[in-house]
């Protein structure tokens, strides 16, 4: 039994799903990988060129928004921000907050499939192992009833047939386990990328300073007019103690 193909008949029947799950594995690895790229996420110098066209001082955000008719995610939460210019600062915040969390959803898609795989690859090779090992003792039984022994032999070499499964599973495994790994890495990368040019053209939209005082203002507002409501109750009530 020297050869491959003499192995993988050997294998049975189950090495046919482990090969199964390194292919999808693998397209869906190289899949991400494209989808992930700098190019399809955040192309470099983009988010400092929306900025540089937001803080230029056009109110309608025209040659920013422009920039952000791209396909990349960063595009997407940067053109959703702009399309709320001249609105509240926690109004501009939670729109990018909610496209990004889109967009977020989109660049982790098959990611945890990938990861999927990698816990099924072993678990395939484990029931592939134990069903050989289930018709390599039949198998024994059968021979050993006729001659009322085991054949040594019969045994060890059905032993060493039924593990290539385990084998094959465990080398599918390792190569996703990694690349799932990698691909986690990359996708939260980007989440930090897309959160640091939000709150980058956030500043320029709705600097903190206008937004603190405008916050003062309304307090000021609010408690001048708290302050005369109180004046004029006791102003009513003055004259009736009084009498």
């Amino acid at each position: 039994m020297n050869g491959l193909r003499d192995v993988l008949e050997a294998a049975g029947p189950m090495l046919y799903p482990v090969a199964l799950v390194s292919l999808v594995g693998a397209a869906l690895f190289f899949e991400r990988l494209v989808a992930l790229r700098r190019a399809a996420v955040a192309p470099a110098g983009l988010a400092e060129r929306v900025r540089k066209a937001a803080r230029a001082g056009d109110p309608s955000q025209q040659a920013a928004s422009e920039l952000c008719e791209g396909p990349s995610a960063v595009a997407a939460v940067l053109g959703e921000g702009l399309r709320f210019a001249g609105c509240e600062r926690s109004e501009i915040r939670e729109a990018m907050e909610d496209r990004g969390r889109r967009e977020l959803a989109h660049l982790e898609r098959f990611v945890g499939g990938v990861g999927a795989l990698a816990t099924v690859a072993p678990l395939l090779g484990l029931l592939g192992t134990v069903t050989g090992m289930i018709r390599v003792f039949q198998a024994v039984v059968d021979d050993a009833a006729p001659k009322g022994m085991v054949d040594p032999t019969l045994l060890a070499g059905g032993i060493w047939e039924a593990l290539i499964t385990t084998a094959a599973g465990l080398a599918v495994a390792i190569p996703l386990y990694l690349g799932y790994r990698y691909l986690l890495g990359r996708v939260d990368r980007w989440a930090t990328e897309l959160e640091e040019a939000a709150a980058g053209l956030l500043d320029v939209l709705a600097p903190p300073s206008a937004a603190a005082a405008r916050a003062a203002a309304s307090g000021a507002q609010q408690a001048s007019a708290q302050g005369d409501d109180t004046a004029h109750r006791g102003a009513e009530i003055a004259p009736s103690e009084a009498v």
